[in-house]
């Protein structure tokens, strides 16, 4: 079970510090508040599953007069203290993120964040005082304490998450807060089954199967970038005006596609152009049929020749 844990503790840390790789590449790239608003989460994130792989690492290979050191006394206090304030950003930056998603009002908004706010510092300040007055000075007792239930025991405030995405996801207004809602939900709702799960099989492991529901989220975050930004920023930046005139594409038309390769979705370029998203709907059909493509990337495509 040990060697198990630790080869899905390796892969779930190498995807989550890939996926957040690839989130500052393109933030530098494109200086897109998307990118930026998923590296709130994903580098608190990274650098937590960072931290459990490497304690788990020094604990396999240090000797026990090594882990009774000094030093190793100070790391583990180090730690300890690191983890308790990761695993509380990763919780205040995903409650932050999931509000600005949400199809509600700014005073809505500003509510849900204060609340939140004030639930995740009790859970910092009450992790704190249990951890510290278990321990009773001996850090080592902390560090494994913090490090087999802490993070794993926060994650479950996530579930809250999971269920007020699957609620707003029908009122979502666009296709991103749709498809991100959808993400959020469906990697935060099976932690109801896999918090019990570890509870029976991985109670002592650093490694917990929750853990591998943010390997999911980052999954999935990789997959929305690449669809917005590799798939989109990479095409044309403007519509090619020659086959624009050569198909017979009317001004209103190519102003549709300019905004289809700027990566809009259909109700955002309806509400910049103050029409219908059904009109919108049309306008990219007839375009379709006028340049004989299918999607938006065969278009893209098009207009980069």
């Amino acid at each position: 079970m040990a060697i198990l844990s630790d080869i899905l503790l390796f892969i779930t840390t190498a995807l989550v510090l890939s996926i957040t790789i690839l989130g500052i590449v393109l933030r530098v790239r494109v200086d897109d508040s998307f990118t930026g608003s998923f590296l709130l989460v994903l580098a608190p994130l990274s650098l937590q599953m960072c931290l459990t792989l490497l304690s788990t690492y020094l604990g396999r290979t240090l000797s026990d007069t090594q882990l009774a050191s000094f030093p190793y006394q100070i790391y583990a206090l180090g730690v300890t203290i690191l983890s308790v304030i990761l695993t509380t950003a990763i919780l205040l930056m995903m409650s932050r993120y999931l509000i600005k998603l949400l199809p509600a009002t700014d005073a809505q908004k500003t509510l849900g964040n204060r609340l939140l706010t004030v639930f995740i510092v009790l859970f910092f300040l009450i992790s704190l005082w249990v951890i510290i007055a278990k321990s009773r000075g001996d850090w080592l007792q902390a560090f494994a304490d913090t490090m087999h239930y802490h993070f794993f025991a926060g994650s479950m405030f996530l579930v809250i998450h999971g269920v007020i995405a699957l609620f707003y996801i029908k009122k979502a207004t666009t296709y991103e807060e749709e498809r991100l809602l959808k993400g959020i939900s469906a990697t935060f709702l099976p932690l109801l089954v896999l918090f019990p799960l570890d509870l029976l099989f991985f109670r002592k492991s650093n490694f917990k199967l929750v853990y591998l529901s943010f390997a999911v989220l980052s999954a999935y975050l990789y997959y929305f970038i690449s669809r917005r930004y590799i798939l989109t920023y990479e095409q044309a930046d403007v519509a090619n005006a020659q086959i624009l005139k050569e198909y017979g594409i009317s001004e209103r038309e190519g102003e549709i596609i300019a905004l289809l390769v700027e990566g809009l979705s259909n109700q955002q370029i309806a509400k910049q152009l103050y029409i219908s998203p059904n009109t919108v709907k049309t306008h990219i059909k007839n375009i379709y049929a006028k340049v004989d493509v299918n999607n938006r990337l065969q278009l893209f495509s098009l207009l980069k020749q």
